[in-house]
């Protein structure tokens, strides 16, 4: 059995019961009290709040914004590593001719460490060792064989180009706006998502309470029926009377049936989007959150949680690295190159064995310049048009938002005042047809007024009802334009989504 109970909280009691005019209504109304009482284990009672939450841990969409989020995490370390110590190594072994025609055998190694800091200098260490022995010798006094060794370090200052911000540094910038542009891409989706749970959530809301408003006048018009019935049984009341209640029955179960199709339909929605069984009940409760801010501190908090906002700012921290890379791709490269090291030259000759050593150290200045710039200048004036026009849709936005939360405020401002003018409305009905009835009863009007007056009641019952829903739900867009809404409900996070690379080739 599917029932939808809706409940709104607002702190005011706004509408009086209607009188209970017989024991048939009294016991009708049991009947269903203890009917939603009996049917509460096979229904849900979901807020908002809720079925967003359902939805975000089932919506796949979801998991691949956490997918990319955690991709772009792994850029931060790909940039992070560029700080990391890179080796080279390299031996050989060779045969060839020696200065003077003899033929001699070399066997080689060499080996060094190289380190970029953050400051964009960088540091190297190198070492390495060479071996020559020569079948011939043409003096005495030549070393054979003979074995050379070195060691050294050097420190690389740039003093041109890659000085105020260097490539890591724009490189980590890069990837950290990479992570922020996948952050916002992912609440932006989330709030895309809440939008279309939060219509669709008090479409149902609104489809529910006109099925109860017709349910209501049903009741009502049976209670009549049943009246117009018994003062036929007596003589009194005509055969005209006793047609239009009945056409008037058979119009609201008409209609009732109808609705029926559409509820369905709303049901079935939200509990695709849950991942739920299509046919799982549903009891909605819903509250308003009092906001109390200005406009001013409301539009701050909107400006500073917008996922758009966000990705707008991004996108012009990427333009500025990229106007900076541009212009230092510009200046001429010129590094000044600090170096140090020792060398042993040892060996055997036709009196002895000899071994020398030396301290070696130097300072030299490279100089590099790209003759032609026009490409370079071309790419500066592209990202200075990036950013430019990063600038207009920011300021766009901007303003967007700012007409968003001002028309939301005033249909706020305004679907209060309209409460109170319904709730007036529903009290003057309620009097009226109360008042109607008594007259009936005692034969001063006829069937159709009193239907009329009974739809009139229904009518402002159902119109105030849809003011309530439709007061909940803008509060519940400020909620998302305020990003209050995401306080409650937990975002996932990237738990098993990839497998380490070492743990994929296991696997396989």
């Amino acid at each position: 059995m599917l029932i939808f109970c809706t409940v709104l909280y607002n702190g005011n009691s706004l509408v009086q019961s209607h009188k209970i005019h017989d024991m048939t209504f009294l016991r009708f109304f049991i009947y269903i009290f203890i009917s939603v009482l009996s049917t509460q284990s096979f229904a849900d009672m979901l807020t908002p709040e809720n079925v967003l939450q359902k939805v975000i841990d089932h919506y796949p969409s979801v998991n691949i914004a956490a997918i990319e989020i955690e991709r772009a995490r792994q850029s931060i370390k790909v940039a992070n590593s560029q700080l990391g110590w890179q080796l080279e190594a390299q031996a050989g072994l060779e045969r060839g001719a020696g200065m003077y025609g003899s033929t001699s055998d070399t066997l080689s190694m060499t080996a060094g460490m190289t380190r970029m800091l953050d400051s964009g200098s960088s540091i190297a260490f190198e070492g390495g060792i060479r071996r020559e022995d020569s079948e011939t010798v043409f003096s005495p006094a030549i070393l054979n064989p003979a074995t050379s060794t070195n060691v050294g370090v050097s420190y690389r200052q740039p003093l041109a180009q890659n000085t105020s911000y260097n490539t890591f540094q724009e490189s980590q910038t890069a990837a950290k706006q990479e992570l922020e542009s996948s952050l916002a891409e992912r609440n932006e989706l989330y709030d895309q998502l809440a939008s279309s749970v939060i219509d669709l959530y008090f479409s149902a809301a609104v489809q529910r309470a006109n099925m109860s408003n017709i349910d209501q006048s049903i009741e009502r018009t049976k209670r009549l029926q049943h009246y117009i019935n018994n003062k036929t049984s007596l003589g009194v009341s005509e055969e005209k009377d006793i047609l239009q209640v009945n056409a008037q029955l058979d119009l609201l179960v008409a209609e009732k049936k109808n609705l029926e199709t559409s509820w369905m339909q709303q049901i079935v929605s939200l509990n695709r989007l849950m991942g739920r069984p299509w046919d799982s009940g549903i009891i909605t409760t819903y509250k308003m959150k009092q906001i109390m801010d200005d406009f001013d501190q409301l539009y701050e908090r909107a400006k500073k949680y917008s996922p758009k906002v966000k990705l707008m700012e991004s996108r012009l921290a990427l333009a500025d690295s990229a106007i900076r890379t541009r212009r230092d791709e510009r200046e001429d490269a010129l590094d000044l190159v600090w170096f140090a090291g020792g060398q042993n030259y040892q060996g055997d000759t036709l009196s002895g064995s000899s071994s020398e050593t030396e301290l070696t150290g130097g300072l030299r200045l490279e100089f590099t310049e790209t003759v032609d710039k026009s490409g370079v200048d071309a790419k500066l004036y592209q990202a200075q048009l990036e950013r430019s026009a990063v600038l207009e849709d920011r300021k766009l936005l901007l303003e967007n938002l700012h007409y968003d939360l001002s028309s939301l405020l005033a249909e706020i401002r305004a679907n209060k005042s309209a409460l109170g003018a319904f709730e007036k409305s529903l009290q003057s009905e309620i009097i009226k047809t109360d008042e109607a009835m008594d007259r009936y009863r005692s034969g001063r009007i006829d069937t159709d007024v009193i239907i009329q007056f009974e739809d009139q009641l229904s009518q402002a019952k159902f119109s105030l009802e849809l003011q309530k829903i439709s007061l909940a739900k803008r509060h519940y867009k400020l909620q998302v334009l305020l990003g209050e809404l995401w306080d409650e409900i937990k975002k996932p996070v990237l738990n098993d989504f990839l497998r380490e690379p070492n743990s994929m080739s296991g696997a396989q």
